[in-house]
């Protein structure tokens, strides 16, 4: 029996040498995979050098709306090479389709097949319906996953559902794509027209509502798109909106332009509430809806940036994460991607001419003023970005990402830290308290790690810790030795080792612990009941570490990532970051004399308002940590006229580090003397505002009718009528609503500056411009 099945083995490979075409040895040899298709009847056959399942391969051809009758699977010895063979009897509607677009099919098939998910998308229909190669589907891809970050209801997978059942609407829309930027396009706007006018005719026939808005809102985004990269066929695809005519489709604060960028293991996006922006790149843990994380986070930083020049702008990137843990390399590598994406997008300055890229169609003006900082976990990237900026000589050079080895490093300085301090030590000031030498109780968000976080817990060595939790612990300390604490915190600091499980917890007073808010039972012995006040012996992790952010302290240190204080009318739904649902407390639990918000989003601002009301000191995150901005502020602005002098000859590149290295404490100086008299200006019109609050409420108006980006409702501000009875109950403005006006002000006059005729002035230039850098650098060059 054995010898009659080998004997048929050997015929079946003596047979199939003379099948297998030279092509498909070719792509069996190169890529460990060989596809062929046939039809009368319609035959799939996969020859692969691994072996796949039926549920590997079914759920893939079940997209490209194929039907599987039967198959037959064998493997074949050739060339000494064990080949697994998979023959797929099909049924599809068009049989003649199927063979004449099946150069498209196969490679899409490779795609889907070599992925390690063996990747599944509804748009592989359009392969088989409209012939769309795999570079086509990932720019619809592209489009749907924008279109759902914009609107969160319009789930990503019904999205593309759409896009394949409407196929012939899809068509259009790409052939009104590549009239708008095929570069080798002719008789540009003719064919738009045309296009247009056609794609209007289709959308007339759709009768099902949620189709109707998602096809509009498809067709709208690819109407207010001003560049892509599509045509220079790299493996992502970035694409650039102009969001200003999106604005009635989306709610709240919006940038003025946005760039998205889709690769097949990450996607990213970057917002700009002007063309002179700036922010920082950050990796978000938010999957589903990063696009409202960084969208907020420019908002905060639009009005961060009030103490600079450039608006606010922010970007950051999600990376699908593997079954196996992401290296450093693959992470460099995507983060290396997204950069050159995001500069595909932007003009360059060549000799003082405006460059374009080729093969890029640009429907807006100049843009070369580009920027970006490190943020959360890009913190040690500055130095890739801005080695990719040398490599494709962009004009800024290592002024493009801020905080590098050649710059202001603010993890080193602990800028952002300090600045937060110096923010906040004005409420301290005001009960006659030096935390730099009385000690004060503390409870944080963070872990040594941090740089906000970790240089904020070492900056003083009278903080008393009391407790802090991380993402996925918990540190308790009930009666700490200030001496003590602080030196092993600094250790941790500055080892490998950063978790708080990493602390010596025979430096931790009696009771305390480490623990995980994973933990379902930890026991809670009579010290830790006193100090949290509760009678329970037992809690699980995240209710502990909710009872910690409520301990009575002097302050409460955020310098972590996360919304943890909401209000008490708000829902967990309404503020989103569903991570750290369970561990978010109300605003009317906080028991802290104030709060410091090194770190963005830890409060919503109507936890803000509801904890000053209630006696809570504390002013707003874009004032607290305006000091890393300011000194990437000052680094970008040095660099540019270092990096001009450097192209003309004038300095050498080994000068220009000596310059800036040189000017370091000059710039920390001035940055945490800004952050010092933003907080002195808000105590100040908080006592003012016990005298003239119309007069505040004017200012108000005033704002709302002049600045787009400047509405009530964005701030949580009452009408005129409600005013006095909202925010004004105990005969004062609370800080967190001057602190909003006090930005926004700042930004309207910066508006009317830049209306002004006033920058020609020399005797301007001379007071203010020359003032903002040091006497001696001004004098040098």
């Amino acid at each position: 029996m054995q010898k009659d099945v080998q004997d048929i083995c050997n015929q079946l490979i003596e047979s199939h040498d003379l099948i297998l075409s030279e092509d498909l040895q070719i792509a069996l040899q190169n890529n460990h995979l060989a596809i062929e298709i046939s039809d009368k009847p319609s035959i799939l056959k996969i020859y692969a050098k691994t072996k796949f399942t039926l549920s590997d391969i079914i759920p893939i051809l079940h997209d490209f709306g194929f039907i599987v009758n039967h198959e037959v699977s064998f493997s074949l010895i050739i060339h000494n090479e064990t080949i697994f063979t998979t023959k797929l009897y099909l049924t599809v509607d068009n049989p003649n389709l199927l063979l004449k677009h099946a150069k498209n099919i196969i490679e899409i098939l490779h795609y889907a097949l070599s992925s390690k998910e063996k990747e599944r998308c509804s748009l592989f229909s359009l392969a088989y319906t409209q012939n769309f190669c795999m570079h086509t589907i990932l720019l619809l891809r592209t489009l749907g996953h924008y279109e759902n970050q914009l609107i969160l209801e319009f789930n990503i997978v019904k999205i593309l559902q759409t896009l394949a059942r409407y196929h012939t609407l899809t068509n259009a829309f790409f052939t009104y794509f590549s009239k708008k930027f095929d570069p080798s396009q002719k008789n540009r706007e003719k064919y738009l027209e045309q296009t247009h006018e056609e794609i209007i005719l289709l959308l007339k026939e759709i009768k099902n509502s949620d189709d109707d808005r998602i096809l509009k809102l498809f067709f709208k985004i690819l109407q207010n798109l001003l560049r892509t990269n599509y045509y220079l066929y790299k493996e992502s695809i970035a694409i650039k909106i102009d969001v200003e005519q999106l604005k009635p489709y989306l709610k709240g604060i919006q940038p003025e332009l946005e760039t998205y960028v889709y690769h097949r293991n990450f996607r990213g996006t970057h917002l700009r509430m002007s063309k002179i922006s700036r922010g920082g790149l950050r990796y978000s843990n938010r999957k589903d809806d990063y696009r409202n994380e960084i969208k907020s986070l420019m908002a905060t930083q639009e009005g961060k940036n009030a103490i600079i020049i450039p608006s606010g702008a922010k970007g950051g990137f999600i990376i699908d994460t593997p079954k196996t843990k992401l290296s450093v390399d693959d992470f460099t590598n995507y983060y290396a991607i997204f950069i050159n994406a995001l500069l595909d997008m932007v003009d360059n300055k060549l000799d003082n001419k405006i460059v374009t890229l080729d093969k890029i169609i640009a429907y807006d003006k100049e843009d070369t003023y580009f920027v970006v900082a490190a943020d959360r976990g890009t913190s040690n990237m500055s130095d890739t970005a801005n080695t990719i900026a040398q490599q494709r000589d962009f004009w800024i050079d290592d002024a493009f990402a801020s905080g590098g080895s050649n710059g202001f490093h603010h993890k080193k300085l602990g800028i952002t830290a300090k600045g937060a301090l110096k923010s906040i030590q004005r409420f301290f000031i005001e009960k006659g308290v030096d935390f730099y030498k009385d000690s004060i109780s503390v409870v944080g968000i963070g872990s040594m790690g941090g740089d906000v976080f970790g240089n904020g817990l070492i900056e003083s060595n009278k903080f008393k810790l009391i407790g802090a939790i991380s993402h996925d612990e918990i540190f308790i300390d009930p009666d700490p030795d200030p001496k003590v604490s602080y030196l092993e915190r600094k250790r941790l600091f500055e080892s490998k080792q950063h978790k708080w499980s990493d602390y010596d917890t025979s430096k931790i007073s009696a009771g305390g612990g480490i623990y995980k808010r994973l933990d379902k039972d930890i026991p809670i012995n009579p010290t830790l009941q006193k100090l949290l006040g509760i009678h329970k012996s037992t809690l699980d992790g995240e209710t502990l570490a909710s009872a910690v952010l409520k301990l009575p302290v002097d302050m409460l240190y955020n310098g972590g990532v996360g919304t943890y204080i909401k209000s008490s009318e708000e829902s967990n739904l309404e503020v989103g970051d569903k991570e750290n649902e369970y561990v978010r407390i109300d605003a009317d639990e906080l028991k802290a004399y104030c709060i410091c918000e090194g770190g963005n989003l830890g409060l919503t601002q109507k936890a803000r308002y509801e904890y000053a009301l209630n006696g809570g000191n504390i002013h707003l995150d874009s004032i607290d940590n305006a000091a890393g901005v300011n000194t990437s502020d000052h680094e970008v602005n040095l660099k540019i006229i270092l990096n001009t002098l450097i192209h003309k000859n004038y300095i050498s590149r080994e000068q220009k580090h000596n310059t800036l290295k040189s000017l370091t404490t000059h710039v920390t100086g001035t940055v945490l003397w800004s952050n010092y008299l933003q907080s002195l200006s808000i105590a100040l019109e908080y006592q003012r505002s016990k005298k003239y609050t119309s007069s505040f409420i004017k200012v108000i108006n005033l704002l709302e009718n002049n600045l787009e980006v400047f509405k009530r409702r964005y701030f949580n501000i009452p009408k005129d009528i409600d005013f006095n009875e909202v925010l004004n109950k105990k005969g004062y403005i609370i800080r967190p609503v001057i602190s909003v006006i006090l930005l926004y002000a700042k930004i309207f006059l910066k508006n009317i500056l830049d209306e002004s005729k006033l920058y020609e002035d020399d005797i301007f230039f001379q007071k203010y411009l020359f003032k903002y850098f040091p006497k001696e650098f001004v004098a040098l060059y």
